[in-house]
């Protein structure tokens, strides 16, 4: 997945983090159906250094999507290709990421400037329906969105999978990019303790499973 910056150059995980806004012709509550982050989601975020890879987590991954009519809950319905109404917003804590090494995590967090942007959010600009889908098969998007990570903001296009599952009452969204430290003003570490002989990559994995499940009507 290629990035461009939007305000000054950045790109790092995911996701997601990650957060998104895409509301094409301006839906009114009663025509949408809202799917808010279910427990069993999960963002990994993998890398290189000189001396081993490296790979960090969370499994809080906060937001929700609402979904217009439009929206093909039923694959098996062969919906054409094309643009669907939809909005989403997705946050992720950056505290939230760990390794299991306190000092990497240490390091991480004041690469991400943790203490001054402690949140990672994503908002959705606009999702397509790359092509109807196969029997068994997840739908396959193309989505852009605006990625906010470090206090700097990217434009962000990526392919997703949606899974409808239980009749449509849960989605599985799942997706992966590849993105660039530098590209959000963030300087790959070289930590102190290796004499500045440890090194990490610029470039960064970052995957994603998202659950969501239908919010519960309120009560009136």
């Amino acid at each position: 997945m290629n990035t461009k910056p939007q305000l000054l150059r950045g790109s790092f995980t995911l996701a997601f983090v990650l957060a998104g806004l895409f509301l094409a012709g301006g839906l009114s509550a009663q025509d949408t159906v809202r799917y808010s982050s279910k427990p069993g989601s999960k963002i990994k975020i993998e890398g290189t250094s000189t001396i081993h890879d490296w790979t960090v987590e969370t499994t809080l991954l906060g937001g929700f999507m609402e979904l217009g009519p439009d929206f093909p809950i039923d694959p098996s319905k062969n919906p054409a290709p094309g643009k669907v109404n939809a909005k989403v917003e997705t946050l992720i804590f950056v505290s939230s990421i760990k390794s299991g090494k306190k000092n990497m995590d240490d390091v991480m967090y004041e690469t991400m400037k943790q203490k001054d942007f402690p949140k990672i959010t994503y908002k959705l600009q606009g999702l397509t329906l790359k092509e109807t889908p196969k029997p068994g098969q997840p739908m396959l998007f193309d989505s852009v969105g605006i990625l906010n990570v470090a206090g700097l903001v990217t434009t962000n296009a990526l392919q997703v999978t949606m899974e409808p599952q239980d009749n449509g009452e849960k989605i599985l969204v799942k997706g992966n990019t590849t993105l660039k430290m530098t590209d959000f003003g963030m300087k790959p570490p070289a930590p102190t303790i290796g004499l500045g002989l440890i090194k990490t990559g610029d470039e960064v994995k970052v995957s994603f499973e998202w659950f969501t499940a239908k919010a519960k009507a309120k009560a009136p």
